[in-house]
């Protein structure tokens, strides 16, 4: 009876569609005579190949307004497609859903971010929906043979959940491999051998947490392996392509030190994303100047600055659309002492994350009134100044969500795909600058071609699941009409069957009711013969399911005239 129930309701639905598609036809066909009087026919035809719902939006509205309640009912708290968040844009003439658990980072920019392994579970609070990229740092390379030095932290890799509640939220994940120093680089360059190491290694992990690919930060490359790097990027994604079904690899690149070493040209080949450095330029090695971390502009006479690191990135080539500019959530501390001379001379302390930032600036013992932030214009960067009674200073060169914010501007405003972090969690305990990632790269609206078929109901889905495999159930429903069918002629040839089924009406009435449940396919297939070969004269029924019904009246009918009249010989008893 179940079977049959649900049998019942497939032929409902496909009842329904027939009489959707009679509809359009009709519709279509009255558009098209209008067409041809107003001489916009052929026009709107070819417009309607690009865009099948084009007549459809008003109707599908009206529907979901009318019976989206239904839908949020059956679903419950487990909805896609709701009467609250479901639009229409009658300029785009298309649907869209809108919603805060939509939120993600659009399909036209990248935000890049790097996990250091020293920041634990700090992960658990990043909102992996306004990442697109999350790279776990690192795997550290042994130059002598391409293996890792660090095994504790590559336990980390294979063990921590940040992997799999970043894929939840579809954040690709990659590994970075880090060799830093113009000795290592050397040496590991220098011998293939080491690279295909390294590549078994690296997919071994890689394949170990279904990630997605590497991220190769090589710092400090010597001038006379630019070729070999070059090689070396080539030689890694071939051979990870082997290994895996698909791998992802972005490089980056120097903001300053050693960047005419790096052949833009040639590594962008072979890499999906470049990732450039934008930060350490007044406390690197190179550069012992007071200043800011990441000057938008130079304001000091050496011009290092994020304007001429992208400048010159741009002038050598490289491909923007796969660019993004990384910039830093932590600043710089100075100190200073007066020398003998009474002049200030300083040096820098330490770096500070901007969590360590923003925890001075709420402490009432320390921070007053007096000491505000003072905001550089120039290098669109924040400092404070604290001076102490011997003399001594303290500065501090930190970002903001303000200054950052412009710094995301210039980088979009040069066409780059986005904007990297160096590093996640080093802003925790506070939220600003994840709302102006927000607020430049996400969104929380996602187009929708057909509301109705694209919903993830539950009832839609076991609907389209029969419809898909209708032949099958078909097929089963008539084997099991058939093996009912001989069931019964075999109970029959009983007489002692046959006596109880012809002892009265009442029970001879419930047999005939079982069989018309078997002969109600026969009516289905009888129905759809007749509604095709009515329509196709052009005559269809106005009402496809009372005909139905009817048909099935008229066969029960005369299947219990026939039963009726049936006698058989009385067999004498022993």
């Amino acid at each position: 009876m179940l079977f049959t129930s649900c049998r019942r309701e497939i032929m409902n639905v496909k009842s329904s569609i027939r009489r959707t598609q009679s509809d359009i036809n009709v519709f279509t066909k009255t558009f098209r005579d209008v067409q041809g009087l107003v001489g916009i026919k052929e026009k709107n035809e070819e417009y309607a190949k690009d865009d099948p719902t084009i007549f459809a939006p008003l109707k599908q509205k009206t529907l979901i307004n009318n019976y989206a309640y239904l839908y949020d009912f059956i679903n419950g708290g487990n909805k896609t497609v709701t009467r609250s968040n479901v639009y229409y844009d009658t300029i785009t003439n298309s649907y869209y859903l809108q919603d805060k658990i939509f939120t993600k980072i659009k399909d036209d920019k990248e935000v890049f971010g790097w996990h250091p392994y020293w920041m634990g579970n700090s992960w658990k609070n990043y909102p992996f929906e306004l990442l697109s990229t999350v790279s776990f740092f690192s795997y550290k390379v042994d130059p002598n043979t391409g293996s890792y030095t660090n095994p504790d932290e590559l336990k980390m890799w294979r063990n921590t959940s940040m992997i799999d509640s970043a894929k939840v939220k579809n954040t690709r994940v990659l590994l970075t491999v880090s060799c830093h120093g113009a000795k290592n680089n050397d040496l590991f360059l220098s011998d293939r051998n080491k690279w295909e190491v390294l590549s078994d290694s690296v997919s071994q992990l890689i394949k170990l947490r279904k990630a997605h690919g590497v991220d190769l930060n090589f710092e400090n490359l010597p001038y006379f392996k630019r070729n070999e790097f070059n090689s070396f990027v080539k030689n890694l994604r071939q051979s990870l392509e082997k290994k895996l079904d698909s791998v992802y690899i972005s490089v980056t690149l120097p903001a300053l030190n050693s960047r005419q070493i790096y052949d833009v040209l040639e590594i962008q080949k072979h890499s999906d994303l470049l990732v450039i450095m934008g930060y350490d330029y007044n406390n690197s090695i190179e550069y012992q100047t007071q200043g800011a971390v990441a000057p938008l502009v130079s304001s000091e006479g050496n011009k290092i600055s994020l304007k001429s690191t992208v400048d010159y990135y741009i002038n050598k080539g490289i491909d923007r659309s796969k660019t993004v500019l990384a910039l830093p959530y932590y600043g710089s501390m100075w100190e200073g002492n007066l020398n003998d001379n009474g002049i200030v001379e300083s040096r820098i302390e330490r770096k500070v994350t901007y969590s360590e930032v923003m925890n001075l600036m709420n402490n009432e013992q320390v921070f007053n009134e007096n000491s505000m932030p003072i905001f550089d214009e120039i290098s669109m960067t924040n400092y404070l100044n604290f001076i102490y009674e011997d003399g001594s200073t303290k500065e501090i060169w930190f970002d903001d969500a303000y200054t950052l914010g412009k710094k995301y501007d210039y980088a979009v405003s040069n066409d780059l795909k986005g904007i990297g972090i160096w590093a996640l969690g080093y802003d925790s305990g506070y939220d600003e600058l994840w709302n102006t990632i927000e607020d430049r790269f996400s969104t929380d609206r996602v187009n929708i071609v057909n509301p109705i078929t694209e919903a993830n109901g539950y009832p839609l889905k076991i609907t389209q699941y029969i419809l898909k495999n209708k032949r099958v159930f078909i097929v089963s429903a008539l084997f099991f009409c058939f093996a009912a069918v001989i069931a019964i002629i075999i109970l029959i040839s009983d007489w002692k069957i046959r006596e109880t089924f012809l002892r009265d009406r009442l029970i001879r009435l419930i047999l005939v009711s079982i069989v018309l449940i078997f002969i109600y396919p026969i009516s289905f297939l009888i129905t759809n013969y007749s509604y095709s070969l009515l329509n196709n004269i052009g005559l269809p029924p106005t009402n496809i399911d009372l005909f139905h019904l009817f048909l099935t009246f008229i066969i029960g009918i005369i299947f219990y005239m026939i039963f009726s009249k049936i006698t058989f010989s009385k067999i004498k008893r022993p």
